[in-house]
């Protein structure tokens, strides 16, 4: 399981939920949604989120075509959510990957099996807000999580869908880059090309390492502190996070397979100095990414 630290900054706000989506695979299935949009387009799958209380559905297509295509999430409710697209192989089944899942997070196993699949998505989208992803999708069956949950008493809103083989293309062109290198075993690097500025930056995810499930979590830190001391506090079992973190201005992209590209929204809601990690592990386990090099400082004006 994340340290503290991490649990706590993240809490309905990250990718993936840690203890709402260990709870999936329970008699709670209130948050199960059915497809009931109509067929996308090629080369676009709308998907939004609503709320009834405290229960948040998705509106999914019964199905889409993949490839290059453009997610486009609209977040309807009160509060933040997301949308992360996790791809699961036959025969599994969505029941089994939701489960799988749980037991991945809440940290009784260390390692991802190879039919789970990471596709990316959104991170988060605020309360009636919107976002967009550019994503390449294979053909096969998919799940729909709400990757960020906020507000939710039960397991966090899941839906259905299945893609079908599409038109093959590139993402969309971007002013920034940044990629999770991998340059040699167990040892990962950022590279960021390009400028990230305060506010609202729309960029390149690239995911490097066959081994390897990337994403990019942001929060800034209000005093000067060592990259040694920020991995000490991370690996920390305290309860609160540490002083200089202003958990006002976490945010989390959607995760993706390594080897794979997106282009997504990563919010710097300030100007300041950004501490950017991951928190994943490799699919066969070992040491989380942030300890083996995916930890870095940025400033953005």
């Amino acid at each position: 399981m994340p340290n503290a630290l991490t649990r706590c900054l993240l809490t309905g706000l990250l990718v993936l939920g840690i203890p709402a989506l260990a709870a999936c695979g329970s008699s709670k299935k209130k948050t199960a949604s059915k497809p009931s949009a109509p067929s996308a387009a090629a080369g676009t799958i709308p998907i939004s989120i609503g709320e009834s209380g405290t229960t948040a559905r998705f509106t999914v297509p019964a199905s889409a075509p993949g490839g290059a295509v453009t997610l486009s999430f609209t977040n309807h409710g009160k509060t933040i959510h997301g949308a992360q697209l996790i791809r699961f192989d036959p025969p599994h089944t969505g029941q089994q990957a939701i489960q799988t899942l749980g037991t991945i997070i809440s940290g009784q196993v260390k390692t991802t099996p190879s039919w789970l699949h990471a596709e990316g998505g959104i991170g988060a989208a605020p309360p009636g807000g919107a976002a967009t992803a550019g994503l390449d999708l294979p053909a096969g069956s998919y799940l729909v999580i709400d990757v960020a949950g906020g507000g939710q008493s039960g397991p966090p809103a899941f839906a259905p869908l299945t893609i079908t083989t599409g038109t093959a293309g590139s993402l969309p062109a971007t002013g920034t880059t940044i990629t999770a290198a991998n340059p040699s075993k167990d040892h990962y690097k950022w590279q960021i090309s390009g400028p990230l500025h305060s506010g609202a930056n729309n960029l390149t995810f690239v995911s490097k390492g066959s081994e390897a499930i990337h994403q990019i979590t942001a929060f800034r830190i209000t005093s000067k502190v060592s990259k040694a001391t920020i991995i000490k506090d991370l690996n920390s079992t305290s309860s609160a996070p540490p002083s200089y973190v202003d958990p006002s201005t976490l945010y989390s992209t959607a995760a993706i397979d390594g080897n794979k590209s997106q282009t997504t929204p990563l919010e710097l809601a300030k100007p300041g100095t950004y501490v950017l990690f991951c928190h994943f592990r490799d699919r066969t386990g070992g040491k989380y990414h942030y300890q083996e090099g995916l930890l870095t400082t940025v400033v953005v004006k």
